[in-house]
């Protein structure tokens, strides 16, 4: 994850993430929430 992106694009991958309560978001919680969402994405697909 690029914390240097633009708040813009990471609201762009938020969506594309379906985080919740994004549009509140500053950047860094943006970062935080999409790392936490990859996260959970990568724990899934090891465990299917």
């Amino acid at each position: 994850m690029d914390a240097n992106a633009s708040k813009e694009h990471l609201y762009d991958i938020a969506r594309r993430l379906d985080v919740h309560g994004r549009s509140e978001m500053d950047k860094d919680e943006l970062v935080a929430a999409i790392q936490k969402a990859n996260d959970a994405r990568t724990r899934q697909a090891r465990s299917d």
